[in-house]
């Protein structure tokens, strides 16, 4: 499945997940995802700090999607889709691999993630500047199955906060 059909079908996946019962002891333990309190926008690249946990209970596949949106309407509920950015940054570049590759072993881990231009976004990406900026962090656990929009069960995780970006020239 590539980058671009998963990060399609986040919004789906998430209201699926979040949507679903659950009953006591029947399901593994679910990843956690965290902003980490590091924005920082350089030159074609933008880096962020997450603190996750996921786990490999049940299956083997595993996803990580960072966004990072600017725009006058952005916001962390009702404009958190892309029609609302100006600027959109992600993992979509190298997804799952990399620097943006996750380690699931049930211990948490802190770690930097780089996050270049959304590939196809339009309008054309301009830098991100100073300011406030959504930061959309989802990880996925114990995938087996696939559906049209992405994963179908295993573990999810989201944090959507709005965060400021801190940009220059070499800091990316």
């Amino acid at each position: 499945m590539s980058a671009a059909r998963w990060g399609a079908g986040l919004a789906l996946a998430a209201g699926l997940v979040l949507a679903g019962s659950t009953t006591a002891g029947a399901e593994p333990a679910q990843p956690t995802i965290t902003y980490a309190g590091h924005l920082v926008a350089g030159p074609g690249a933008v880096t962020v700090k997450i603190t996750y946990t996921c786990h490999t209970d049940t299956g083997p596949l595993t996803h990580l999607f960072v966004a990072v949106k600017q725009g006058p309407q952005v916001d962390t509920d009702a404009h958190s889709s892309s029609q609302y950015a100006n600027t959109f940054y992600s993992t979509n570049w190298k997804s799952d691999a990399g620097p943006n590759a996750v380690t699931c072993d049930g211990a948490q881990h802190r770690q930097t993630i780089v996050l270049k231009p959304q590939p196809g976004f339009v309008p054309a990406v301009p830098r991100l500047h100073s300011g406030p900026a959504l930061v959309q962090l989802c990880l996925f656990d114990n995938v087996t199955q696939f559906g049209d929009e992405g994963p179908v069960d295993g573990g999810f995780a989201l944090d959507y906060t709005m965060q400021q970006v801190h940009a220059g020239k070499g800091a990316a």
